[in-house]
């Protein structure tokens, strides 16, 4: 994880991640975890970081999924962590999906996004 700008905590953030890679460990282990020191590179910022909605169908286990910080990438989810007036929170999107990762190849990158814009419209839609 590498600081390219100060981020003010009093606004929301949507941030792209690429590649997707395995289960999108490389996403979760820098947003859900402190194993990359995000709360230190980003004081103030609260990660969130969207996973497929099939994984919150199923009682208690997405209740551990939201307690790590994980949401719904269903399209009222991401309003639902933007919107909150006070700032602070940073949603990020693994942008190429399961898609990509089917498509990776060791030595090559990938990033797919024919049919998958919908973060911008998030990003410019809440600022």
């Amino acid at each position: 994880l590498v600081k390219t700008a100060e981020l003010d905590p009093r606004q929301n953030y949507v941030m792209g991640f690429h590649p997707h890679g395995v289960l999108a460990v490389g996403a979760f282990v820098n947003f859900c975890t402190e194993a990359t020191g995000f709360s230190t590179i980003f004081p103030g910022i609260t990660p969130h970081l969207m996973m497929l909605s099939l994984w919150f169908r199923f009682p208690f286990f997405r209740d551990y999924l939201m307690s790590g910080g994980l949401v719904s990438s269903d399209r009222e989810s991401a309003p639902c962590v933007l919107r909150k007036p006070e700032g602070g929170n940073m949603l990020a999107i693994v942008v190429g999906g399961a898609q990509e990762a089917l498509d990776a190849r060791p030595g090559s990158y990938t990033l797919v996004l024919k049919n998958r814009k919908g973060f911008v419209r998030v990003a410019i839609e809440h600022g």
